[in-house]
């Protein structure tokens, strides 16, 4: 068996090699770099938006300072996200998940992130599977978690829609309890996959994201291994490096 003829390629935090994570700028560069889908983390405000950022709080990414769940959207977005990667980004907010999805508007997959604060945020399942039906994307969109207690709800509310875990450690268990929970993907720290790895995942009908990868030879090693998508902070990159591969088959 061998690669699936329809790969992702995986925007980091959109493009956050070029541009500030999870912002409106890093997700269009990313689709203007190629991208096939976005990964992107959300987070649960105080007054329950959903918002797209990385940290449980803003220190590192924005001008604020405070943890997500204690302040509210206004407050979240009166910070500056974009100035700390540069002037040219100056203005850029962290957005909403409903102003990505207007943003990317089809033109790219979505692999969403639920992250967690000072525990997993309770509604934010089910506020997110009414943005991604409002928004007819439940077809384009994988969601994804280190919480396995999210993917569980995400199935018994919206069976159909593909989740897949995440995970940075071995576990040989890991195949059998995908298929246990039908969760349809994994998405493991690159450096767990090799070609054993993969066959593995193809015997159980799983579908393999690598996170996060951004040397070309690394790159050039996980295509030949047979994923089925990398996620990278330089689509552009990666967006040659799979031209060239597709050119030698």
């Amino acid at each position: 068996m061998e690669r699936s003829s329809s790969f992702d390629l995986v925007g980091h935090r959109g493009a956050m090699g070029h541009a500030p994570e999870n912002t409106l700028a890093s997700f269009q560069r990313a689709i203007d770099m190629g991208a096939t889908m976005i990964e992107l983390d959300v987070h649960l405000s105080k007054d329950e938006e959903i918002v797209v950022i990385h940290d449980c709080d803003l220190v590192r990414t924005t001008t604020g300072r405070g943890l997500v769940e204690d302040m509210t959207l206004a407050e979240i977005q009166s910070f500056d996200a974009g100035v700390v990667m540069g002037p040219e980004f100056e203005g850029e907010k962290v957005p909403t998940i409903q102003e990505v999805m207007e943003l990317v508007n089809h033109r790219a997959a979505l692999n969403i992130e639920i992250k967690a604060g000072r525990s997993l945020y309770r509604g934010i399942v089910d506020k997110l599977l009414d943005v991604i039906y409002a928004y007819g994307a439940k077809d384009e969109v994988v969601i994804s978690s280190f919480h396995r207690a999210y993917l569980r709800e995400v199935k018994q509310k919206a069976e159909e829609l593909e989740v897949a875990l995440l995970f940075e450690k071995p576990s040989p268990d890991i195949f059998d309890e995908a298929v246990r929970e039908k969760w349809q993907g994994l998405h493991p720290w690159y450096r767990l996959i090799d070609r054993g790895f993969m066959e593995r995942a193809w015997r159980h009908g799983l579908s393999v994201r690598a996170w996060t990868v951004n040397r070309i030879s690394e790159m050039e090693e996980l295509l030949h291994a047979g994923v089925d998508g990398i996620i990278t902070n330089f689509p552009d990159v990666l967006h040659s490096v799979v031209a060239s591969f597709n050119a030698e088959l």
